[in-house]
């Protein structure tokens, strides 16, 4: 390195480190925490404000602790504000983890093995593990996203954290106890486009004539090969060799499969390169199997190369951001991807920086997508860097997921309004029609954000047991929010922007500042851990926070997010009194898990065969009546195909449950306001033991038998030597018991 460049690099680390020093010792202060705790900072970003947001892992003997971190802001004249309301309290661990690194990542290989094989390099990290982040079901019995084990004895343990990614692209976190080995929890992180096939009319690539940023190398041959944007390697490209040829792995690159040429995949990959001439594509549908590279082929690496370009360009003009993780990491898009799960599908490969993009199935499935590279798609699986970068994921199982497929929606529609553009710093107002994947489905659309259900899979609004749906699905909320806080909510009920939730309507604020006050709420204000923990409500305050530091003196716009989030049932409208809200009790009401994104929120256990009456909360509304149905939203979901519906409601309102014991949906909605509802999920277990069909005193006994003996194996399984409430089966059988004898 260059002398001047040195000193160039070592005054820029510098400045970085500033503020992340200042915003440490405002927390430290703040916290009150021992010798043995420390705080390290995990990213800093500088916003277009000046503001340095620096977040902070929580850590032990140098060590993180997982899911205990804060947020500082440091202000240009150098005020701290901090947040350290996600800081565990009294963290401290005895000795040292009886196993070493390299034992825990074969544990942790070991078991995610059995659904692929592992590839790149994964990481091994120690950690201290709160023992309150499990729960207590069994191994892959009800979530097949996330797994969550007996809790550890101590408040606090040391354990290992594993990243590894297999062959077919799914990505796991597996949590290592450091010293029994057992796996504290196993989380599968994939953010997914999850397409639903409409059947079209059209074809066609989507780019048409658009310029191409390509690099000629050094035989004169040219390759689809940016080096104009990318500072860093990229992960995924690392385990090939620079060569003669000019070629690293720095520099924005579109890649595709190679295939047979039957099309079945030969499991390689190659940059688009060779080409004598500047010139790619040729506009058509992909037919040309082995020939991947060819003209043809090329077409889906020019509208990917050209979607990737576009949207780097945005966050780049409009926020100043470097790159999609902000650190100007190389950027990869790899096309033509086939099979089952992955020609109608696209993907953003979280630790490779690298998306993925189906070659599609049509027209030799009718049903099917074209090739799943139009520039929307691309940006909307780019977004999911930004959203990755602040640790928030695309789950199953949390209202989170929502939040982080909605926000890739919109961006998506605004990226193709800007890149409609002149492109300048100002985002304009058209340029899109609101409808994610019309362009790929033959004049059908996925998901529109002006009314979700419009597909029948995406609610309009919020509801309560809303989190199980699949994220792109409850995602529909978030993005109809955005789009109402853009470009306003109509007050005519024949419209489809009519929100009976916010009736009167509203105006919007144009995409410029609905763009920028959304970036901010989630780059800014939604941190996670990996672990879901975010809300709708959470989105809103963060959305309302970001408009009141972005546009300070002008609260119509606050006054709007606040509207928008309304339209949508999330919060009340601005100066509106509380409206009826509709909850599922959860499982133990609350004295079990008590975070709203938890695996057992909207959840109870109930007896099957039994006549029972749920637990139903209505709040704001002082007539609390329900009617129950079978049934909910959430039975459309694929990934929950765990989920039935059964059995009777009775006139009086009682469920007669099915003989049946599996995951039920039910739903409570309000005779007061019908639109507001809650759907939850009953796990029915069978409490009949000596099978005479009745639940009744002489069943106790047994239960109470095969606890007792199993204390001989296990006194964690004894109810004489364990609290109920760190011990699954006793609570489970404890709820079932008294929903079928309810205390008087």
């Amino acid at each position: 390195m260059r002398t001047e460049a040195l000193a160039v690099f070592l005054l820029s680390v510098a400045a970085a480190a500033a503020p992340a020093d200042r915003a440490a010792s405002a927390v430290r202060s703040a916290a009150a925490l021992s010798t043995r705790e420390g705080l390290s900072a995990r990213s800093t970003l500088l916003s277009a404000q000046g503001t340095a947001i620096v977040q902070l892992a929580h850590t032990y003997d140098g060590y993180r602790v997982l899911g205990s971190h804060a947020v500082a802001q440091v202000l240009p004249g150098g005020t701290v504000r901090t947040s350290t309301q996600e800081l565990l309290q009294n963290v401290s661990v005895a000795g040292e983890p009886f196993l070493k690194p390299d034992a825990a990542l074969a544990l942790a290989i070991d078991r995610v093995s059995p659904l692929g094989t592992p590839v790149g390099s994964p990481t091994i990290e120690r950690i201290v593990f709160p023992a309150q982040l499990t729960g207590g079901l069994p191994e892959g019995v009800f979530d097949r996203r996330l797994v969550v084990h007996a809790r550890p004895a101590a408040p606090y343990v040391w354990a290992y954290q594993a990243n590894l990614e297999l062959a077919n692209h799914r990505v796991f976190s597996v949590i290592v106890d450091g010293n029994t080995g057992q796996i504290l929890r196993n989380t599968e992180i994939r953010e997914s486009f999850a397409p639903i096939a409409s059947r079209g009319t059209g074809l066609g690539m989507y780019a048409g004539a658009v310029p191409v940023d390509a690099s000629q190398l050094a035989d004169g041959t040219y390759a689809l090969y940016d080096t104009t944007r990318g500072t860093l390697p990229n992960p995924w490209l690392e385990r090939f060799t620079p060569d003669d040829s000019g070629w690293t792995p720095v520099g924005m690159q579109a890649w595709f499969e190679a295939h047979d040429s039957r099309g079945k995949p030969l499991g390689s990959a190659f940059l688009f390169q060779q080409n004598p001439v500047n010139d790619w594509g040729d506009g058509q549908p992909f037919t040309a199997w082995s020939n991947e590279n060819g003209q043809n082929g090329q077409t889906a690496g020019v509208d990917a190369l050209y979607g990737t370009a576009a949207a780097w360009d945005f966050f780049k003009i409009i926020f100043g951001r470097d790159g999609f993780d902000g650190r100007g990491t190389t950027a990869v898009a790899a096309v033509l991807q086939t099979g089952p799960l992955l020609a109608d599908n696209a993907f953003f490969s979280p630790f490779l920086n690298v998306i993925f993009l189906g070659a599609g199935s049509y027209p030799g499935n009718p049903d099917g997508l074209a090739s799943v590279t139009d520039l929307e798609i691309v940006a909307h699986e780019w977004v999911h860097a930004i959203t990755f970068g602040n640790q928030l994921i695309s789950s199953d199982e949390s209202e989170e997921g929502g939040i982080v497929e909605g926000t890739c929606d919109f961006f998506s529609q605004i990226i193709e309004a800007w890149a409609a553009g002149p492109r300048t710093a100002v985002i304009p107002d058209t340029g899109t029609d609101w409808l994610v994947g019309k362009g790929i489905t033959h004049g059908g659309f996925l998901r529109s954000l002006v009314k979700p259900s419009r597909n029948p899979r995406v609610p309009d609004g919020w509801y309560g047991g809303i989190a199980p749906l699949e994220p792109h699905s409850k995602g529909g909320p978030i993005g109809r929010a955005l789009y109402f806080l853009a470009q306003g909510a109509s007050g005519n009920p024949a419209d489809e922007s009519y929100s009976p939730f916010l009736p009167q309507g509203m105006a919007g604020i144009g995409n410029d500042a609905a763009a920028r006050i959304w970036y901010k709420a989630v780059v800014e204000h939604l941190f996670g851990d990996l672990n879901g923990k975010n809300s709708f409500a959470d989105a809103r305050a963060a959305g309302i926070a970001a408009s009141l530091e972005l546009y300070p003196d002008d609260p119509a716009k606050t006054v709007a997010v606040e509207n928008a989030f309304a339209a949508v049932n999330v919060g009340d409208a601005h100066g509106a009194p509380p409206h009826t809200l509709v909850l599922f009790a959860d499982f133990r009401d609350g004295d079990w898990i008590n975070r709203a994104h938890d695996f057992y929120s909207n959840r109870q256990v109930l007896p099957r065969n039994e006549t029972v009456a749920p637990r139903i909360t209505v709040l704001n509304n002082a007539n609390t009546a329900v009617t129950w149905s079978l049934g909910g939203l959430s039975l459309w979901n694929g990934a929950n195909q765990f989920t039935t519906s059964g059995g009777v409601i009775n006139p009086d309102g009682t469920w007669t449950t099915p003989n049946e014991s599996s995951w039920h949906a039910i739903t409570a909605t309000s005779v007061a306001d019908p639109k507001q509802f809650a759907e939850g999920r009953a796990f029915l277990i069978n409490i009949d033991m000596d099978t005479d069909l009745e639940q009744d005193a002489i069943d106790m006994g047994g239960i109470a038998v095969s606890w007792f003996l199993g204390a001989a194996l296990n006194p964690a399984h004894s109810v004489f030597t364990a609290p109920f409430v760190d011990d699954t089966d006793v609570a489970y059988f404890v709820d079932a018991y008294r929903s079928t004898w309810p205390a008087k």
